[in-house]
């Protein structure tokens, strides 16, 4: 069976998205000498925390 890398307790999740949005994310991160996953957890995780809703509507 094998491990979770990053430990007991944690999840791996993947998502798919439009070419753009994932190259401003690894753009993003880059800026920050930060993978893309783990700036992406930076900012979800802040997101949440600030309890805000996130509206949902179509372009």
């Amino acid at each position: 069976m094998a491990t979770n890398p990053a430990g007991k307790g944690t999840k791996t999740i993947g998502i798919n998205m439009k070419m753009e949005m994932a190259k401003d994310l690894e753009k993003r991160a880059l800026s920050m000498q930060l993978s893309t996953g783990a700036y992406c957890k930076i900012i979800l995780g802040e997101w949440l925390k600030s309890g805000k809703k996130l509206k949902l509507q179509e372009d």
